[in-house]
């Protein structure tokens, strides 16, 4: 008899872990606006760059891109530009300018309220470093938060 107690507490018990953890399962995977994390991006196109992460930090006001050279040559950022309903962002910093094939950089876009949902338009500027004149060339794909 007291076998049989102690069993149905350890089920009960663990029923309970389980409902426990699987609401606390739902609520970070379904809102994470409610932990504080950052929004789920998405991105298309952008020839020539593989986009490795992207997002949005509400409590820090930032926007952030992170991509890698794939254009197979040398190449000087030249700017980022963000078109979000109509505003055009254009304030980003990179950490690095100067971007060798198969490398990556991150750029920054600070001191911007997007609200977690919103959609639009990015172009990566970019100059070859590896020819005598300097045509400015943009990337240009869509970006999703």
């Amino acid at each position: 008899m007291r076998a049989q107690e102690s069993l149905e507490m350890v089920l009960m018990y663990g029923i309970a872990i389980i409902v426990i953890a699987s609401i606390f399962y739902i609520i970070f995977t379904f809102f994470p606006s409610l932990t504080g994390t950052t929004s789920t991006p998405s991105y298309s196109g952008f020839s020539g760059f593989r986009v490795l992460q992207q997002g949005y930090i509400p409590s820090k006001s930032t926007f952030y891109i992170e991509f890698q050279n794939l254009l197979n040559e040398n190449i000087k950022i030249d700017g980022i530009s963000m078109i979000i309903s109509g505003v055009n962002y254009t304030n980003f910093v990179c950490s690095k300018t100067y971007l060798p094939a198969l490398e990556s950089t991150e750029c920054n876009l600070t001191s911007v309220s997007l609200g977690s949902s919103f959609s639009g338009n990015g172009y990566i500027y970019y100059t070859p470093t590896n020819i005598s004149y300097s045509p400015v060339i943009a990337s240009n794909g869509n970006i999703i938060n």
